[in-house]
């Protein structure tokens, strides 16, 4: 299960509006146990709304456990379906390089590598770069089929659920999980089961799609991790502080990262097509003169994000947010 902020997502659902604006009272909010939410946007049949006391966002009611678990066996979410990636497994050269980066991150907070557990692993590419770093590793995931190409990789079992993994207490050093809290109905519940499996100084580690980002506060029609089942949980900066702190965490980092401007002027988005083909870029080295378009798409790149960042102050424009935290000594 990986998905997110992390991966080249197809939306391929139509979203509408909620605007009905009243408090209404539903399943209680995962997070603080409010039952007074508001609704935000409607996807399909699912609702996703606004806690009112903690603001935190979530599909509400959410799928069953049943519905999660096939929808996470089809191979088709990782192979061009449409709430999932275009192609996992053509982007393993980007989750490596994401990889190792968020790898140095960790190591910083840290002595030295030592054992790690990834949640929701996917194919196992982060457990392989550990290793390659001189991490022992191990993994849950829920795919059945991504979790035997995890084994193969990374020659360790994996496992399908927390609950299945068969170790004491405080024995991890580090915990991950990468583009994966947003798609679980118990995001609170599940960070203190794993904080438990943590090691006192040790660090778990986490990204998810920002909810803070334009796109979510602004036009929630078009956002496109707003997409249930795929998604059913949504934080910002706030409510994931909140959330590991009354996990008995300390968060020692929260950068928002991979900021996004998605809407260029058609006209600078034509001439970039235009140079990329005939030039080539970072990726396609055709021309000598590659680094023309680069500089190109920087140019346009920042000051799109300048004229959002003007035209909603409120709002981020990094469309992930990536956490750091401690479990205390004592």
């Amino acid at each position: 299960m990986r998905g997110g902020c992390g991966g080249n997502v197809v939306r391929g659902v139509a979203i509408e509006l909620w605007v009905q604006k009243e408090s209404i009272s539903m399943l209680p909010c995962p997070l603080c146990g409010s039952s007074h939410h508001s609704p935000h946007v409607r996807v399909d049949q699912y609702t996703i709304v606004r806690c009112q006391q903690c603001a935190f966002m979530f599909v509400n009611p959410a799928p069953t456990q049943a519905e999660l678990t096939a929808f996470y066996q089809d191979p088709a979410y990782y192979k061009g379906g449409g709430l999932g990636y275009n192609d996992y497994f053509a982007q393993r050269e980007s989750h490596e390089t994401l990889a190792d980066q968020r790898l140095k991150r960790i190591e910083k907070l840290l002595p030295a590598p030592g054992t790690v557990l990834d949640v929701g692993c996917a194919a196992g590419f982060f457990l392989a770069v550990a290793q390659k770093r001189g991490w022992t590793v191990a993994g849950v995931e829920l795919s059945e089929d991504m979790a035997q190409y995890a084994r193969d990789l990374t020659g360790q079992p994996i496992v399908p659920r927390v609950t299945e993994l068969n170790v004491a207490p405080e024995t991890f050093d580090a915990i991950t999980f990468w583009e994966y809290i947003e798609h679980i109905p118990d995001p609170q519940d599940e960070v203190r089961r794993l904080t438990t499996l943590l090691k006192p100084g040790g660090v778990l580690a986490l990204s998810t799609p920002n909810s803070s980002y334009w796109g979510a506060v602004y036009k929630p029609e078009i956002w496109r991790e707003f997409k249930p089942p795929a998604h059913i949980g949504f934080f910002t900066a706030a409510t994931l502080t909140r959330m590991l702190t009354a996990c008995g965490l300390e968060v020692v980092a929260l950068p928002r990262v991979f900021p996004l401007a998605p809407i260029h002027p058609y006209a600078a988005r034509r001439l970039l097509d235009l140079l990329r083909r005939t030039l080539g870029n970072g990726a396609e080295r055709r021309t000598p003169l590659w680094w023309v378009f680069s500089l190109a798409w920087r140019i346009v790149e920042k000051s799109t994000q300048m004229l959002y960042k003007w035209r909603w102050p409120d709002a981020d424009i990094e469309v992930c947010i990536e956490a750091y935290a401690r479990k205390p000594l004592a």
